[in-house]
């Protein structure tokens, strides 16, 4: 790929500016139901704020099956960083009058639409500009292909529910946009290592990108490693602080004391969290219902030129397909590992978010090359994960379901409510629709009078 032509600071910066509103203002306004995933984030939140405690005895009202118990007492099975950096936020809701999240309140939960909107929200919003930017890098269609996989992949479902994948993607992107820069100085590679550990602060699983990562850092700059290791080190150490605290162990593995059932099993493995090696989920993982080939398979097309950039010439090119590749496989295998090939109830195979984004210098170096099957694998993944966001993106943890379910959903008008619609009834919808609308025109503008210039 050849660099593209330099543009106007300005010109970017409207750019930039106008990606993140778009996104905003897509998934934003919109209200999901509370789950037992979001309650268990929010209810940390809370207790922190409200009650100065880790424990959410107080909250156990409101709290689904994703629960942790330890000598008789109740925490959130989940790794603490998000609920802790929405804990401000919380506080604005409440002091203003919000109701507090000791209160079980499953629709139409304004707390929980803050919280979301700040944790996920936004993260998408900013995920989208640095993908924009790390693509402008190398190709003129950062534009096209940062929206295609932003709007065309779990990443938009996710974008509106209180879960941590958004946010982890973000961080672990933001770690590898920093490896990738032409020059770094050793800051920037303590704030990569920063941003990774911050990761897997929100999810466990990032650990395994942070993994990836180390590797691309020896291999694009040897020993600087030892930089992006220290940036990991404080938020090892406040992880371990936080188990030590909650589960009487820094190395706890809080999964052993999950009481999905009822009942905590402190002798469960790992291996048994997980539920042993399933074979037959690379095939769900890629063509069920809610597979990458069916509800997003502009992954798929962002992979194969990932495989494209890592047998170029170039180590910068190398290093960016290779970690796509890596980062495609090691989430994979998670999938392959886990007792149900989406992770729980979700739009698709859920657990593999955090990968999503580093395919995006993959989608753009092979964007002009299969044009007819790039613009189908975008109105695919569009369609698909816009109804899927719009309707009931968390639909049964079964093989079997996705597409089908959302257009039966949406057939049915069975539309999840928005802040728009909230307020104005179903002319909120038109409203909603316009918003988008106009930032969408006026970004096509600008992107168009940027490539000219």
């Amino acid at each position: 790929m050849s660099r593209p032509a330099p543009r106007s600071l300005l010109g970017r910066v409207r750019i930039e500016a106008l990606l993140f509103a778009l996104m905003v203002i897509i998934v934003g306004p919109i209200v999901h139901d509370n789950g037992a995933q979001q309650a268990s984030r929010l209810s940390l939140t809370a207790a922190v704020w409200e009650r100065g405690t880790f424990s959410l005895d107080d909250y156990e009202q409101a709290l689904g099956i994703d629960r942790a118990v330890k000598d008789g007492r109740v925490y959130s099975d989940k790794a603490p960083l998000q609920p802790i950096l929405a804990v401000p936020f919380y506080a604005i809701y409440t002091t203003v009058g919000g109701e507090s999240a000791v209160i079980l309140r499953v629709e139409e939960n304004l707390g929980l639409w803050w919280v979301t909107f700040w944790s996920s929200a936004v993260p998408l919003g900013l995920l989208t500009v640095l993908m924009y930017r790390f693509v402008r890098r190398y190709h003129r269609d950062a534009v096209a292909a940062s929206l295609s996989v932003a709007c065309g992949t779990m990443l938009l479902p996710f974008g509106s529910l209180l879960f941590g994948h958004v946010l982890t993607a973000l961080l672990l992107f933001a770690a590898f946009f920093l490896v990738m820069l032409d020059r770094p100085e050793r800051w920037h590679l303590v704030s990569a290592g920063a941003a990774a550990g911050a990761a897997v602060a929100v999810e466990y699983t990032a650990l395994l990108g942070l993994g990836v990562i180390a590797v691309a850092v020896v291999v694009r700059w040897r020993r600087e490693v030892g930089w992006y290791l220290l940036g990991c080190a404080p938020f090892g150490v406040l992880l371990g602080a936080y188990h030590a605290v909650v589960f009487g162990s820094p190395l706890a593995y809080p999964y052993r004391y999950s009481a999905f059932e009822g009942v905590v099993d402190e002798a469960r493995s790992l291996t048994g969290v997980f539920g042993g090696l399933h074979p037959e989920r690379l095939w769900q993982v890629f063509f069920a219902g809610r597979g990458f080939a069916v509800a997003s398979p502009i992954v798929l097309l962002g992979l194969y030129g990932c495989v494209v950039l890592a047998r170029s010439r170039s180590v910068d090119h190398r290093v960016i397909g290779g970690a796509g590749v890596a980062m495609f496989l090691v989430y994979l295998g998670v999938m392959v590992w886990w007792d149900t090939p989406w992770g729980g109830n979700s739009p698709g195979p859920r657990y593999m978010v955090p990968a999503i984004p580093f395919v995006v210098v993959g989608v753009a170096a092979v964007w002009d090359r299969f044009r007819l099957l790039r613009l189908a694998a975008v109105a695919a993944g569009v369609v698909t994960m816009g109804l899927a966001t719009f309707t009931n993106p968390l639909i049964s943890r079964s093989v079997a379901g996705g597409l089908g379910d959302w257009v039966h959903y949406a057939a049915n008008a069975e539309f999840t409510p928005t802040l728009f619609t909230m307020a104005l009834g179903p002319a909120g919808w038109l409203v909603h629709a316009a918003a988008a609308i106009v930032v969408a025109v006026a970004l096509r503008r600008s992107a168009a009078a940027g490539s000219s210039a």
